[in-house]
């Protein structure tokens, strides 16, 4: 199932006169390393930032997202937590820390981060797609279907919330759904659908 993080790439961000030059630059550094997915340099990168600026939470937030990428996803949360306390409304970190805890396997706690992220934005897709990831790693299939359905009624071309719809559906039974959801996804240019498509569909 596609869970995909959204990684914060600012072109602008306040940091104090003092630090302003070297700090960017970093900042900057760490976004490109991303981009290229040298992670753990991104992860150094964002490190000398905060060395700089300790309370800064979109780096706090980008690093959790870098070390969720190389699976060290208890200092990933850590970082979340920091950006959280410092700005308890940054929905980035609430929503990031959600797919981590979700990589975990924590899926209550996943499930209630995103709880808290669509009070907050009731018209996030992503936050209906990946609060279906949780629902379904809780084996509640009709409630991942209703959010992924949500998603793609908010937006239609989400190809991810259409694949990952296909997965509860065929566990109800309902096969000739999973392979309508998962044949959308295809035409969206969603290229992992093909072994579920041959798999189950044929």
């Amino acid at each position: 199932m596609k869970n995909l993080f959204l990684l914060l790439l600012s072109s602008f961000i306040s940091f104090s006169v003092f630090s302003q030059s070297t700090a960017t630059e970093y900042f900057n550094s760490a976004n490109q390393k991303f981009k290229e997915g040298d992670f753990a340099g991104a992860i150094k990168a964002y490190t000398e930032v905060l060395k700089q600026e300790p309370e800064h939470v979109v780096t706090l937030t980008n690093r959790g997202i870098a070390r969720d990428r190389v699976q060290q996803y208890r200092h990933a949360i850590e970082d979340y937590n920091q950006a959280l306390k410092l700005k308890p409304n940054h929905l980035p970190a609430l929503t990031s820390r959600g797919l981590t805890k979700y990589n975990l396997k924590d899926y209550r706690g996943a499930l209630l981060d995103y709880n808290k992220a669509l009070e907050r934005n009731p018209k996030d897709a992503r936050s209906y797609n990946n609060r279906g990831l949780a629902r379904y790693g809780l084996k509640d299939y009709s409630g991942a279907i209703e959010d992924y359905t949500k998603a793609v009624l908010l937006k239609q071309d989400y190809a991810e919330a259409y694949y990952n719809r296909g997965a509860p559906k065929y566990n109800l039974g309902d096969k000739a759904g999973a392979c309508a959801d998962w044949n959308i996804a295809k035409s969206l240019g969603l290229k992992d659908v093909d072994t579920y498509i041959r798999k189950y569909c044929n």
